[in-house]
């Protein structure tokens, strides 16, 4: 199971948006773990489609868990998924997948 808890409110984030984005297969993966480098991928890169929906929600002044601007939690989410990734051995997925989204 992925849980965070240095910053527990990105659990909420996570939960938000993958029912807002219906990814029931990342949600899949957070209860179960991320057992493979296949589903390290997935989940890195949902986490990329996450901080897009976030910005645009807070573009378009949504609010999402009481707040139309999560961007502040953008620094939070990225410590969380990079200890998460190198806990599990997956580092450089996430690495790999970042250079990729952010290029």
């Amino acid at each position: 199971m992925v849980i965070f808890e240095r910053y527990p409110h990105v659990n909420d984030l996570l939960k938000h948006y993958i029912s807002s984005l219906n990814r029931e297969d990342v949600g899949k993966m957070v209860n179960e773990g991320i057992k493979s480098e296949e589903q390290a991928e997935l989940f890195c890169r949902f986490i990329w489609k996450m901080v897009e929906a976030i910005n645009e929600d807070e573009e378009n002044g949504v609010a999402v868990l009481g707040s139309t601007d999560n961007t502040e939690m953008l620094p939070d989410i990225s410590y969380e998924v990079t200890r998460l990734m190198k806990s599990s051995g997956f580092y450089s997925v996430w690495e790999s997948v970042s250079k990729s989204e952010m290029s």
